[in-house]
């Protein structure tokens, strides 16, 4: 919930958005902020999957799939990077030279500021990277770490160092100027308290157009996986609709994990999204309770897993109705940062609940409220329609409501791989091809599983609309190009549907040969396309060396000629395919 998914290309395209977001084309402007990349280098590859873990990966997974997105932040100009937790090749990254140095700051020529992650300076020592605070403040400074959050080493540390001559003054300059720069270019010498201005505050928080673009977002980011049966989208009279689940009427998960300056329980929730809509009777359900504690720090909750109390109350209701929606998932404070799981099914009793509801009603259609991808396969077997609702902030339930009953025809694709079972991840679709990729002697030594087929429940770019859309006509303008040739391509989208909407189109390519093997796709174009029924559009996309080449093992950027694939669709699955050649 804190990335922006699994796939380089176009987690660079959202690195450069946010960054122009956060801060505009003028920092001293009062609506804008330094914007932070983080958590550099490799945060999301912990083992096992779980949080602040040891990370152990290959130079081309880190030059192809980690730093990208870095790079793009970086040339987008943002003004700080943060540190992460973790360590990479078995030197914590808040101790990385390398990382943040010779790469950042050298070779990228990035003129912003590094902060520590909370306390990750002193963590050099829970490492056994430093035998004290003393030298891990001499060490993360010498590394290219430039603030200390919330660590206090620097404070305490590096006077007596640099008096010492352990560490050059010209290490602590450096550090200072990137620092105060930064605070320049925000203004904060002319008006240090530009960021507490109550007049703005109450002018601009939760003002008409806020609300308005925060729904926006919402609806936008909904995906539709399945409608099989065409519950969806719901009729706006006339139907009995029985809304089941702990989170269908909870107004504090929407907000997610990290929702440091909200209020609880803020957010619309679906039931009350539902309740705008007056053409139908909707019953109210919980079926399971929420169990919420307190740490010290944020709020711990759960779902419950002893207590099936509610489910007889949800069968009742359930039996008397034409749908079913049910909310079932995380709640927010479930997923996000230290919230790591052995298991990514239904938390607590819901898949209990889900398959009570299921024997006397099949009409179902299931709304996931989920911060990052869940085994699903048996919803996916027997659920005619799932929606995946995130944790979409403050507008969540007027905009599932919206989709639900098609005012928004959903448009949104998966940045994440589905699983079908914990079992297959890391699972993600520009994988490697492997010696043994397929059974072609009818035998057991391939690359697969004995119990599960290798493909995953959902792929990566996968996203259904209440239309369909057909791809055809592959066009390629030219046919021999040099490494330095742009090659334009075009293809036709029709809406052969019965709704007006909006499909992604994406392009992937394939590079067949390559000094360091090749990802059997990788994403490297999408266009948002709006057709009206029964129309068919032209969407060109342009490739050119950035989108061919890629990272040797030393880390540099290579084009090399070959033949190349490419494949335009609605997913990361996309079949309509064409080829062509660099010289």
């Amino acid at each position: 919930m804190e990335g922006a998914g699994e796939d380089p290309y176009l987690g660079s395209k959202i690195a450069k958005a946010r960054v122009h977001g956060f801060q505009g084309d003028d920092l001293k402007k009062d609506n804008t902020i330094a914007a932070c990349a983080k958590h550099f280098a490799a945060y999301g590859f912990a083992e096992a999957g779980k949080e602040y873990n040891t990370v152990d990966i290959g130079t081309s997974t880190l030059f192809n799939t980690v730093l990208p997105p870095f790079k793009a932040a970086s040339e987008s100009g943002v003004k700080t990077f943060m540190n992460s937790f973790n360590d990479l090749n078995g030197i914590p990254v808040s101790a990385s030279k390398y990382l943040q140095r010779d790469l950042l700051k050298t070779k990228w020529g990035f003129e912003g500021f590094v902060v520590s992650d909370w306390a990750s300076i002193n963590e050099i020592i829970s490492w056994g990277h430093a035998k004290d605070k003393k030298e891990a403040a001499k060490i993360a400074s010498l590394a290219g770490s430039d603030m200390d959050m919330e660590g206090y080493v620097y404070i305490q540390e590096l006077v007596n160092l640099v008096k010492e001559g352990i560490v050059e003054e010209v290490i602590i300059n450096d550090a200072v100027k990137r620092v105060l720069k930064v605070k320049y270019q925000l203004g904060l010498f002319e008006d240090p308290y530009k960021y507490c201005n109550t007049k703005n505050e109450t002018e601009r928080i939760g003002r008409k157009a806020h609300l308005y673009d925060a729904l926006d977002m919402a609806k936008k980011s909904i995906v539709l996986l399945k409608n099989t049966t065409k519950l969806l989208p719901l009729k706006k009279e006339g139907q009995k609709i029985a809304l089941i689940g702990p989170l269908a009427a909870d107004k504090n998960s929407p907000l997610g994990s990290w929702r440091t300056a909200s209020d609880d329980h803020t957010a619309i929730s679906v039931l009350e999204g539902m309740k705008t809509y007056k053409g139908n009777s909707v019953k109210y359900a919980k079926g399971i309770d929420l169990i919420i504690g307190e740490t010290s720090f944020i709020k711990e909750v759960n779902i419950n897993t002893t207590s099936r109390d509610g489910i007889k109350e949800a069968i009742e209701v359930a039996k008397h109705v034409d749908v079913v929606v049910m909310v079932l998932g995380e709640h927010g404070f479930q997923s996000g940062e230290a919230r790591s799981r052995t298991q990514l099914d239904l938390p607590g009793l819901q898949q209990e609940l889900l398959e009570a509801v299921y024997k006397v009603n099949k009409d179902i259609v299931l709304v996931l409220n989920n911060g990052r991808p869940l085994a699903i396969e048996w919803a996916s077997e027997n659920i005619p329609s799932i929606v995946v609702g995130w944790q979409l902030g403050s507008q969540t339930g007027n905009a599932i409501a919206q989709v639900l009953y098609g005012d928004y025809n959903p448009s949104g694709k998966l940045p994440m791989t589905f699983p079908r079972s914990i079992g297959q991840i890391p699972i993600y679709y520009n994988h490697k091809n492997t010696g043994r990729a397929k059974n072609v002697e009818n035998n057991v030594f391939w690359s697969h599983y004995i119990d599960q087929e290798n493909t995953p429940l959902y792929p990566f770019g996968f996203g259904l609309s209440y239309t369909q859309f057909a791809y055809k006509n592959i066009i390629i303008k030219g046919s021999d190009f040099s490494i330095n040739d742009a090659v334009n391509i075009s293809v036709e989208i029709s809406n052969i549907g019965d709704y007006d909407g909006k499909d992604v189109a994406q392009l992937y390519i394939r590079d067949l040969v390559g000094s360091v093997t090749r990802p059997v796709r990788e994403l490297k174009g999408f266009e948002l396309v709006l057709l009206k029924k029964g129309d068919t559009k032209t969407v060109e996309f342009v490739l050119t060396k950035k989108e061919f080449g890629f990272y040797n093992n030393n880390g540099d950027f290579i084009i090399e000629p070959g033949d190349f694939e490419i494949y335009i669709g609605g997913s990361s699955n996309a079949n309509l395919k064409s080829e062509f050649t660099l010289r």
